[in-house]
């Protein structure tokens, strides 16, 4: 792997044109004025930021035009490439069906998970982009596409990510979905998709196992980009061939974010002097902001590599490009925080952190979801290995609000029994986090199931087993669960004190249990 990014590098210095010959043309003339939210209130926190290091060295920015080879017509910057993205799989499609190639062209979707998170989303958009730069002279026989990982109507839910998205540029009606036509017609009929010369290649990021409605595609996968401990599915991508890299490790996940994985890809493979697209760098600088949670210690999130991946973006990304592009969801009064000197210039990454983050936990729009959709907006399900386990799967939600809150709501008892008839899951799990009012993060869980001896095991389980001692639950005894539907849901609810603790270390504490579940 560190032959191959020398070379890559090689290549970028040797074709780099000038800065002086590079532009943003598609950066320009976005009218988002249809789609604008009112403004997300900042938090209060003063942030100075650290200075600069001075570059002896001018910045050439590194865009596919840059990178262009005599083999074909390349999208001119990243938000081009996204916005090329349907067309491009539109026409590669109708081809196939046509039959005018003379061999199968491969085509490479790289996704999220199907919880679809901002890091889901933006890190599968932003890796698209930079192995279709690094891909060469192979861009013209291999069609790299981002997939939205969750459906086109759900996006406006993930407003963390449609703010960013927002203020990056990118209009999100020109992103490809999982649920698009197009899209669902290629993931869910493989066996026609082959009649129609089409290879079909899958990039997993942000997860490492392809979800269930999608298992028939396993063996399509063909490198996976995370931070989860490792499932052990897709076993023939292999560590040593470079293409599986999860960095999760003795239980603790080694980065915050998968876009910390992308932008250490990115900056590996080019050289020092070479900077970035202000689209592309703002976006990979959102993310990875939001899951360090802009690295206070007390959140136990950021590592060094996190911090590391910040000021390299901070520094190498070129702010002046595209800094006219107006921006979505955000008024003048909180850009002018976010980018203090102008938006031709870096970002305060605490103000830009705290934007996102008061968009994400908005207590506003989380109190006026209804249950469903405080259920579905972030929620994951997790297959069981063991045939001989009653649990065969495992669904777990995050909703960011306070558990009381979310128990006060209209029908919650009877909604959240259909919900999980409606996932089929033998253990539903609900994880609820908040800020103080000291800013300190606090958590809980909810467990619930048709079969009493399945939750009971479970709570006997997060109580007593060493296994489950770092989480540090103890359990509420306050709450009186009842709902109409029979059978009846048994419920459990519990603290959590060890407050970082997220899905991320839930999850396999749960799945190691169910193995364990053959007999009640």
């Amino acid at each position: 792997m560190a032959l191959i990014l020398s070379a890559v590098a090689t290549v970028l210095t040797t074709t780099l044109k000038s800065r002086g010959a590079l532009g943003f043309s598609s950066c320009t003339g976005i009218d988002w004025a249809s789609s604008r939210r009112p403004r997300t209130p900042l938090l209060t926190k003063k942030y100075t930021a650290p200075p600069m290091h001075e570059q002896s060295t001018r910045f050439t920015t590194i865009d596919s035009r840059s990178m262009s080879s005599s083999n074909g017509k390349c999208c001119s910057s990243f938000v081009e490439f996204l916005e090329c993205a349907p067309e491009r799989l539109r026409k590669r499609w109708n081809d196939a069906k046509s039959r005018h190639d003379e061999r199968a062209m491969p085509i490479q979707f790289i996704m999220g998970n199907e919880a679809g998170d901002a890091d889901s989303i933006i890190s599968a958009i932003t890796l698209a982009y930079v192995q279709y730069l690094l891909s060469g002279d192979d861009r013209s026989k291999h069609l790299i596409l981002p997939l939205v990982s969750i459906p086109r109507e759900d996006l406006t839910l993930r407003r963390d990510a449609v703010l960013l998205l927002g203020l990056a540029g990118i209009n999100t009606d020109k992103l490809l979905h999982i649920d698009d036509d197009i899209v669902s017609d290629i993931l869910g009929g493989i066996d026609r998709a082959s009649e129609f010369d089409v290879s079909l290649q899958i990039t997993l990021v942000d997860h490492n196992r392809l979800r269930l409605s999608l298992d028939h595609l396993s063996q399509n996968v063909s490198e996976i980009l995370d931070h989860h401990e490792d499932e052990h599915s897709h076993d023939h991508i292999t560590i040593d061939s470079g293409k599986r890299v999860i960095a999760f490790d003795n239980g603790v996940a080694i980065v915050a974010s998968t876009c910390t994985l992308v932008a250490e890809r990115l900056f590996r493979a080019i050289p020092p002097t070479i900077s970035i697209d202000r689209s592309l760098g703002l976006l990979l600088l959102g993310v990875i902001l939001l899951d360090s949670v802009n690295m206070l210690p007390a959140a136990g999130k950021g590592t060094d590599r996190d911090e590391a991946a910040i000021q390299n973006l901070l520094k190498r990304t070129d702010w002046s490009s595209c800094g006219g592009t107006p921006p979505a969801f955000v008024d003048d009064e909180t850009i002018k925080k976010i980018f203090p000197s102008g938006r031709d210039t870096s970002p305060d990454r605490t103000a830009l952190f705290d934007v996102l983050s008061s968009s994400k936990f908005d207590p506003k729009f989380w109190h006026e979801m209804n249950v469903r959709d405080c259920l579905r907006i972030d929620y994951k399900k997790f297959p069981v290995e063991s045939r001989k386990s009653l649990v065969q799967s495992i669904g777990l939600s995050s909703v960011l609000m306070d558990m009381n809150t979310l128990l006060e709501k209209e029908q919650f008892d009877n909604i959240l029994a259909d919900f999980v008839a409606s996932e089929n899951v033998d253990i539903f799990g609900v994880l609820t986090l908040y800020f103080d009012e000291e800013g300190m993060p606090v958590r809980e869980l909810l467990l619930t199931g048709r079969d009493p001896r399945i939750v009971n095991s479970y709570a006997e389980y997060l109580l007593k087993d060493p296994e489950a001692a770092p989480l540090r639950v103890m359990e509420r005894e306050d709450r009186c669960f009842k709902n109409e539907e029979e059978p009846a849901m048994e419920t459990r609810l519990f603290t959590q004190g060890n407050a970082k603790g997220s899905r991320k270390q839930v999850a396999p504490v749960l799945l190691r249990h169910a193995v364990t579940i053959t007999s009640i």
